[in-house]
């Protein structure tokens, strides 16, 4: 057998076409986005509502989260059991969540169970049962869970990373599923309060993909949620105002023997006109295995297992971080390195090889994402959420593909500023302390995980 020494060139991507859909409003407000796919035996069904944390009063901060989880724990006609029983029998995988900008309730079915199943989720959303035992116990295991992050050095820098990001008052400064001082107090009449003022159709989409007929899925769509009334407030608009300039943030943990590094400042909201700029670009530095990150810190210097670096926008502008676990006795080596390849990024342009491999990376995984039926109706969410043109999917790609390498170098010009960065670690004060204020990256402060 012989072997090649020159490694294979990939081929032109084959051409993809996003399933084609058609979206429908009933006349109490919600939009119904139908995606048929011929072949498929499972259909996936996303209910996506304007009930996210943005929608939070922020004294009542990750009630969003655990009004979505309490939603499967049952309906006013069905206990915990008796709805468990019920998605076993229809075989649903069902579930509800919430993140910044949205809650969404879902279900995967094979397709001759679209109708019952539909009915399930309609009732599960519209008549919850929402008892105060079944809070108790999430909001227990959510506190336990706050409590294993700031055990978790990686939760830790991760979090302790956007309070020191956004200013005080910024509801991002925060996880999406709120912090102890909030959570603590969170009653069930809180849940109550948030389900029936943002539950509601007017602001609301119903997302279906897989194998049915149209005019029997959207018939069935009517009778269950047709009646279904209501328009909630909304979503806040937040403003996501930097936290201050830059400076070093040391999370004291003593004797930890590595350290956490996040770097990063406020980044774009959803609607940027330099998205795709920004997605090659941060694709570059830390957005696939052979980046410049992991290139460097990983293959060239042996100083971490893995980096990485990405933006990610909301509504309003969310954080671009990039972030890396290191040793200790490296850490100051890694920041100053991390730091220079951010230089690097703003003051040259990429390599024509190095951009064509990116944007390779970026159009060779896009089709994955859209192999399921919950793949597929995942994509439909961002047109529903945030407005993005029907095309979108179709004109992915070529977007991508027109992206130059003076676009990459004049998106990191204007979006990495480094006066605005802020450097995290979570690690090992009292042997950093001296070390980084020598290096003269910006001022430096202590602050305790708690």
């Amino acid at each position: 057998m012989t072997q090649s020494a020159v490694r294979p060139v990939p081929g032109a991507p084959r051409a993809y076409h996003f399933p084609q859909f058609e979206r429908h409003g009933l006349d109490n407000g919600l939009t119904v986005w139908l995606v048929p796919l011929a072949g498929r035996a499972l259909v996936n069904v996303h209910l996506v509502i304007d009930g996210g944390a943005a929608a939070e009063d922020e004294k009542n901060g990750g009630i969003a989260s655990l009004t979505a989880q309490l939603l499967v724990t049952g309906t006013r006609r069905l206990d915990a059991t008796g709805f468990a029983e019920a998605t076993e029998r229809l075989g649903l995988e069902i579930g509800s969540e919430s993140s910044w900008d949205s809650a969404r309730a879902s279900f995967g079915a094979l397709s001759e169970q679209l109708e019952p199943a539909l009915a399930l989720l309609a009732e599960m959303i519209r008549e919850p049962r929402l008892e105060e035992r079944e809070f108790e116990r999430l909001k227990a295991e959510r506190l336990a869970d706050i409590m294993q992050a700031r055990a978790d050095p990686g939760r830790l820098a991760d979090e302790m990373f956007l309070r020191s990001l956004y200013a005080e008052g910024v509801p991002y400064r925060r996880p999406a599923a709120g912090g102890p001082d909030t959570v603590a107090k969170l009653t069930v009449d809180d849940a109550r309060a948030h389900h029936g003022t943002h539950y509601a159709p007017g602001s609301s989409h119903l997302i279906i993909a897989g194998a049915f007929e149209p005019d029997a899925a959207l018939r069935a769509a009517s009778e269950q949620l047709g009646t279904w009334m209501g328009r909630g407030p909304g979503h806040r608009a937040v403003e996501p105002t930097s936290g201050g300039g830059r400076r070093v943030v040391v999370v004291d943990r003593p004797e930890s023997v590595q350290s956490e590094l996040r770097v990063g400042q406020v980044g774009i909201d959803r609607h940027d006109p330099r998205f795709f700029r920004a997605l090659v670009m941060s694709t570059i530095l830390g957005g696939m295995f052979w980046s410049r990150l992991n290139r460097r810190l990983r293959e060239e210097l042996g100083y971490t297992y893995g980096a990485r670096a990405g933006f990610d926008p909301r509504r309003s502008a969310g954080p671009f971080l990039a972030s890396a676990a290191v040793q200790t006795e490296v850490t100051v080596a890694a920041i100053r390195e991390l730091l220079t390849l951010l230089d690097q990024l703003r003051e040259a342009r990429p390599q024509d090889q190095e951009l064509r491999e990116a944007k390779d990376f970026l159009v060779g995984v896009f089709p994955l994402r859209f192999e399921s039926t919950g793949g597929v109706a995942s994509a439909i969410e961002p047109l529903a959420v945030y407005g993005l043109a029907d095309d979108y999917w179709q004109t992915y790609r070529g977007h991508i593909e027109a992206v130059s390498a003076d676009d990459v170098q004049g998106a990191a010009a204007e979006l990495i500023q480094p006066d605005q960065l802020v450097i995290l670690l979570s690690g090992d004060a009292a042997r950093l302390q001296k070390e980084l204020g020598e290096a003269k990256f910006g001022p430096v402060e202590a602050v305790s995980p708690d």
